[in-house]
């Protein structure tokens, strides 16, 4: 039975423990800036105090205390495998997957459409709101937890593979963040707790890509198949051979990104990629399987909240005219994997786009013949994409094989620019399959039909990297960043922009969102800076890769 001068020595350290929660609690969870109200951490402090009371009791009546003396201001530290569950698992939820990737990013390109207000990409219109969203939540969750799974890794030899996942993936999730922004916290970012930097500043994109191509050959170079698994894994389930080919693909991606402003980067960056090994068969495709049936958090994010907010019954987003005519005129068939009208019907002829930049009472004005009705425009999949157990994909073999494509006609790399062209194209339809079952099947016969047009072999150099554009942007559909990002470097598709009234940019597509209004008045010091840098906080200033 515990003494009840043992009793009073717990209760006599209560206050000291919560001034330790209190320590604990501010730098971890205010990442860069003040972003739950003191009232939220007041609220955690009593409940702490509760748990520690009704534990005291406990203890008091308990009989068996073999734990007693474990001393409770050392509290175990978690594992660096279930951070990197959370991070990836965490890397799109619902409401980015909704309003970023779908609502801006996709919108913005003209892969889907939106009658309504509140989808900024489809209008430019009211960009903020969800800019603020990304910004914070990426932050305050994402990239802290991943700077802690980094200092996890980091702390034993034993953890090098996790290391190396670890740099890799964080490579990815930053180059998310300065394509959509620019200039971001990246050095400093999320070191509130291990260095008590709470206004990070702002690194030029230029440093960051530098530092990111360094990251990634840093982890692949740490990948080693004789060391520890990488335990906790959703991608990959620790398959080291597979992690450097992503490495390698992802280098890739971040070389080509240079292709405009540092060509002589881009194509070194281009040959490391090679050297390491990028994905070759539809098999390395980087996707995240969720669970249909299980609880909500481990559904398919965006399928979730389509279903939740009504988003297919109310007609809240469709197919973009734009994406649809291209697909129709070439008769692709990843039309039948990627579009269905809210009965499910896939019929090839039934499938019609909704022109972007109107909303239910401009639509009037639309082109004679381009709007159908809602009821006859095509949404997403619902037995594919927007199904619950969907999985996210991050990251294809048929981009890269595009990439390659492009690399070799600018002299970058070896290979056949029309072969590379028709394994993406390929890769990319056979990658139906593995992410949505036999729903998503493209036969062998649809295949060889569509290559047989041989849209590359007659074209001159301009019109190969046009198609190759257009391509990557049919590819990677539902990865809305992607294609964003890859239309503002090469220029393709050529888009025609809306002019909305009310638009933050009548007549010009945004290249970049602009910065949380809560930075001005949290870290403005080093926002402003940031803004001398790159150009005006607005949503037509391009980012240094953008050169255009």
């Amino acid at each position: 039975v515990l003494h009840i001068a043992e009793f009073m020595t717990v209760a006599k350290s209560l206050p000291h423990l919560l001034q330790k929660v209190r320590k604990l609690l501010i730098p971890k969870l205010f990442l860069s800036y003040s972003c739950i109200l003191y009232k939220n951490i007041m609220s955690v402090i009593n409940i702490i105090k509760l748990m520690m009371a009704s534990t005291l009791t406990c203890m008091v009546y308990a009989c068996d205390f073999t734990e007693k003396n474990i001393d409770p201001n050392s509290p175990t530290s978690i594992e660096p495998g279930p951070l990197l569950t959370y991070t990836q698992l965490h890397t799109t939820t619902g409401g980015i997957a909704k309003n970023i990737q779908v609502g801006t990013c996709m919108m913005l390109v003209q892969q889907a459409a939106s009658l309504n207000n509140d989808m900024p990409g489809d209008k430019y219109y009211q960009m903020e709101s969800y800019a603020n969203t990304f910004f914070t939540d990426t932050y305050s969750d994402l990239i802290k937890n991943w700077r802690e799974l980094e200092e996890k890794a980091s702390s034993d030899a034993k953890y090098s593979n996790i290391l190396g996942a670890t740099k890799i993936w964080g490579a990815y999730l930053f180059q998310r963040l300065t394509d959509i922004y620019g200039n971001v916290p990246y050095s400093e970012a999320g070191l509130g707790y291990y260095q008590q930097i709470y206004k990070p500043k702002y690194d030029n994109q230029e440093t960051i890509y530098k530092d990111m191509i360094q990251q990634v050959k840093d982890g692949v170079n740490l990948l080693n198949a004789n060391n520890p698994a990488i335990d906790g894994d959703l991608f990959y389930d620790g398959d080291i051979n597979k992690w450097k080919k992503f490495g390698g693909s992802l280098l890739l991606r971040i070389g080509m990104r240079l292709s405009e402003v540092a060509p002589d980067l881009a194509k070194q960056t281009v040959a490391d990629a090679v050297t390491i090994g990028v994905m070759s068969q539809p098999e390395d495709i980087c996707l995240l399987r969720h669970d249909g049936s299980g609880k909500n958090a481990f559904k398919n994010p965006l399928s979730f909240r389509y279903l939740d907010d009504n988003f297919i019954e109310s007609d809240a987003v469709k197919i973009g005219k734009t994406f649809m005519d291209y697909l129709k005129k070439t008769k692709d068939p990843r039309i039948h994997v990627y579009c269905s009208l809210k009965d499910g019907n896939t019929e090839f002829d039934k499938q019609f786009g909704l022109p972007n930049g109107y909303d239910s009472h401009t639509i009037a004005d639309a082109p004679s013949g381009s709007f159908v009705g809602l009821e006859n425009t095509s949404n997403f999949n619902i037995n594919t994409i927007l199904r619950l157990d969907a999985p996210t994909i991050f990251l294809m073999p048929s981009e890269t094989k595009l990439l390659l494509a492009e690399a070799v006609l600018r002299n970058w790399t070896n290979g056949n620019a029309e072969v590379l062209y028709k394994e993406a194209i390929t890769s990319s339809m056979k990658e139906q399959e593995i992410a949505y079952g036999t729903q998503g099947k493209i036969t062998d016969e649809e295949i060889e039909t569509y290559l047989a047009q041989n849209l590359l072999s007659t074209a001159n150099n301009t019109e190969k990297l046009q198609i190759i554009g257009e391509q990557y942007w049919v590819a990677t559909f539902i990865n809305g960043y992607e294609s964003y990002a890859n239309w503002r470097r090469t220029g393709y598709p050529k888009l025609i922009p809306t002019n909305y009234s009310g638009s933050m940019s009548p007549g010009v597509i945004p290249t970049r969102l602009p910065y949380p209004t809560d930075e001005y008045s949290i870290n403005r010091a080093n926002v402003d800076t940031a803004n001398q840098q790159q150009g005006a906080d607005k949503v037509t200033t391009h980012i240094w890769w953008d050169i255009d």
